[in-house]
């Protein structure tokens, strides 16, 4: 899958996700398409950015259901806004190398 129609599929499962009242504050393709090393078997890295996530492995698993309307490349990566910073290392990473998507 070529880098725009990647980006255009996850837009279109954020405004899902947003429609369906999920409070994201902000997303991020990160790793390969954000690099642009992707090939045909490579995943859609997403990371989703929430205010407030109570259980981060309860809306990973929401989120990855959700993704077969939409592709389930998408590797949907939650996080918690207050969490989301350059202190984390995997989030200095995605805010430095990723294409915000919202």
């Amino acid at each position: 899958m070529d880098e725009k129609k990647a980006h255009n599929i996850v837009k279109k499962y954020i405004n899902f996700l947003r429609k369906n009242n999920f409070k994201i504050e902000t997303a991020y393709i990160f790793g390969s398409y954000a690099k642009g090393s992707f090939n045909e078997d490579s995943d859609i890295d997403l990371a989703v950015v929430f205010k407030e996530l109570p259980d981060s492995f309860d809306m990973q698993v929401q989120l990855l259901k959700l993704r077969r309307k939409f592709d389930t490349r998408i590797e949907p990566h939650p996080f918690r806004d207050s969490d989301f910073i350059s202190a984390n290392p995997l989030a200095s990473e995605i805010i430095s190398t990723g294409l915000q998507i919202v």
